[in-house]
């Protein structure tokens, strides 16, 4: 590495800086100060391990993304991950960020661009995952040595405001069911009371329904680029979900009736014997029998699987087993549906309260006597359960 004086007609003398990485390059300066200065800089870069050639940097983010992209297709990523991947950057990333250099990107050019985000009202979680997939474009950058760092890292979305899941009554099911044609009466039942992924129960084939009226859920449909791909679940493993028995009779009606006596046969179908796209099914099946049984607009077939949960904590259902026939880790499902379970809160202020009397008049509240009678006979239920019985 060295530094060479230069004279010219045109620009004079000036100063030019010439370095290996790993080909010949060089760059020029007016002074020789300015010069020496960027030759130690560079010079210390490379003892280091940190140099970068600087053209690097000017590439622009979609230009990266443009090479990082085919690298997220041909990954072991689920087609529903890879088609949200896909649909947050077009929409909601490269429009923001597209023609900005890798170089030139702060950390504030990325709290303005959640910001804006915000503004246009989408909602956390797709503020999160769209905040997610330009830290992975720009953890590649990093990773490849066109830029040294990524200034996304560590950096902290703005918590929003908690939203309860909403759900349907039982009865309001019942009403939704009706208002389908007798073709799609079973999947709106499954989604109901077996609390599955749309996706999930668009999936499911003949051989899924066992004789003891379960499904074993394998996977889920889902649309990638105008085709339905078959993928795993969106936790990777198969699970067994338990259906109602009346639900498992007219499950056995619609097969007998409509599904072709072959085990890989879909158990949903189209009149004309097609899988079902969802897009297509809310839009012209769903949608219609929606407003047909009065039900506001927020009712989507994800709400189904909202119900389920609701329907089965109202029943005394425990959390780990509601967790399991959903599908969710027990920590999620409670995060999720904290709410559902209103007297486990119950219970705990009671038992604090016990406690509290306990201390200040040295003796056991009743409560706390009678509880414990129950527990040394084994006749403990979870307030849901109470709950139940008291309204029989």
């Amino acid at each position: 590495m060295s530094v060479h004086k230069r004279q010219t007609e045109t620009r004079g003398t000036t100063y030019v800086v010439r370095w290996r990485d790993p080909r010949p390059k060089e760059r020029t300066f007016r002074t020789k100060a300015e010069a020496e200065r960027f030759e130690r800089s560079v010079r210390h870069r490379l003892d280091v391990g940190t140099y970068r050639d600087p053209r690097l940097a000017r590439i622009t983010f979609k230009q990266w993304h443009d090479r990082w992209w085919p690298t997220v297709e041909d990954s072991d990523r689920a087609p529903t991950t890879i088609t949200q991947y896909e649909s947050l950057l077009r929409l909601h990333v490269l429009p923001h960020l597209g023609h900005r250099r890798l170089g030139e990107l702060r950390r504030i050019d990325f709290e303005e661009w959640l910001g804006k985000l915000r503004s246009e009202g989408l909602s956390g979680s797709t503020i999160r995952t769209a905040r997610t997939v330009a830290s992975m474009v720009l953890t590649s950058a990093v990773d490849s040595g066109y830029i040294a760092g990524n200034p996304l890292a560590g950096l902290r979305l703005a918590k929003g405001s908690s939203t309860t899941r909403r759900a349907l009554t039982a009865k309001q099911v019942e009403v939704l069911v009706k208002a389908f044609e007798e073709r799609y009466r079973a999947l709106v039942l499954v989604l109901a009371y077996g609390g599955l992924r749309p996706g999930e129960a668009t999936a499911l084939r003949r051989r899924h329904l066992d004789d003891l009226g379960q499904l074993t859920v394998e996977g889920g449909l889902v649309e990638h680029r105008g085709k339905l791909v078959e993928g795993s679940t969106k936790t990777r493993t198969a699970r067994v979900v338990p259906l109602p028995a009346t639900v498992v009779k007219e499950l056995r009606q619609h097969l007998r009736a409509r599904v072709p006596d072959d085990p890989e046969a879909p158990m949903f179908a189209t009149p004309t014997g097609t899988r079902i796209r969802l897009s297509n099914f809310r839009n012209n099946v769903w949608d219609v029998a929606r407003k047909r049984a009065r039900l506001p607009d927020w009712v989507t077939p994800y709400v189904l699987r909202h119900t389920a949960a609701s329907l089965m904590a109202q029943n005394g259902v425990p959390v780990t087993t509601a967790a399991a026939v959903l599908g969710h880790d027990p920590a999620i499902y409670l995060r999720t549906y904290a709410h559902l379970y209103p007297g486990d809160l119950q219970t705990a202020a009671q038992a604090l309260d016990d406690a509290r009397m306990d201390a200040q008049t040295g003796r056991r509240a009743p409560a706390v006597l009678k509880r414990r009678a129950g527990i040394s006979r084994g006749r403990t239920r979870t307030p849901a359960k109470r709950q139940g019985r008291k309204g029989r």
